[in-house]
């Protein structure tokens, strides 16, 4: 039987929606949201969250800086963008409706990978002028954590709409292109050390793992033989290109794969 990540995948995100609602149950070793919380009693920060409080703000807040940097250190060392795959539940709700997308056979326009970057540089540039976190406004990671927490419908909106348009215009159209914080881990996972490989060696190029990948065009350049690692910091390390992989010549790792005698 062939190893499968996808399970483990889907039970870490189920957690985290759980994580977040857990406060509704009575349950006290969690409190706050993605963004900013109480986890055991320590405290943790996002760092976009982190960067855009301290510009509105204007104002360095040690606090949240020791929580604000583990943070980042883990996911650097997990590749970046797995913040995206792996916890962030605005993800797992765009690839369920993909598979709905798929069915009726709409919303197949892509928008360039680089959006997230330019969403990152105007959410980063607006926050000191209003002096307000912006994104943390408007973002629909917060108001999924609002509604799960409040029991709340309204600031369901939002998603609702980005599920729609993505559904009917283009697919994965908010983690793909839009979204800051994909834009923000994206420079992280660039540098990563952990990174899907690829061995031509055995690779017979059905294209499956370009298929399922929700960023192929990460895949190209290994693909093409340029390199033998996925080196683009989109990667979401959701590691669907492993689990459909038949030949097994894709893995993850923090070393480059060796090259197999055909």
């Amino acid at each position: 039987m062939t190893f499968k990540w996808w399970p483990f995948r889907r039970l870490v995100q189920l957690s985290v929606l759980l994580l977040i609602a857990s406060p509704l149950f009575g349950l006290e070793f969690f409190s706050g949201n993605l963004s900013a919380g109480n986890l055991l009693g320590l405290e943790f920060a996002d760092p976009l969250s982190f960067l855009q409080a301290t510009l509105a703000a204007r104002l360095f807040v040690p606090a949240f800086l020791g929580g604000a940097a583990a943070i980042a250190i883990f996911y650097f060392l997990t590749g970046g963008r797995s913040f995206c795959g792996w916890v962030c539940p605005v993800y797992l709700a765009t690839e369920l409706s993909d598979k709905l997308r798929l069915r009726l056979k709409t919303g197949e326009r892509n928008f360039a990978l680089t959006g997230n970057r330019w969403s990152l540089l105007a959410v980063l540039l607006v926050s000191p002028l209003v002096s307000l976190p912006v994104f943390e406004i408007v973002s629909p990671i917060g108001a999924l954590s609002r509604a799960v927490t409040f029991k709340a419908w309204q600031p369901l909106a939002l998603l609702a709409a980005i599920l729609m348009v993505e559904v009917l215009v283009a697919r994965r159209l908010w983690c793909r292109s839009l979204c800051p914080v994909g834009g923000f881990y994206a420079h992280l996972g660039r540098f990563s050390p952990l990174k899907v490989r690829l061995d031509r060696m055995c690779c017979n190029g059905c294209g499956e793992c370009s298929r399922v990948c929700p960023v192929e065009e990460v895949l190209h350049p290994a693909l093409r033989g340029e390199a033998a690692r996925v080196t683009a910091g989109d990667c979401t390390r959701c590691l669907a290109c492993i689990d459909i992989c038949q030949p097994n010549a894709l893995g993850i790792g923090y070393a480059t794969v060796k090259r197999q005698k055909p």
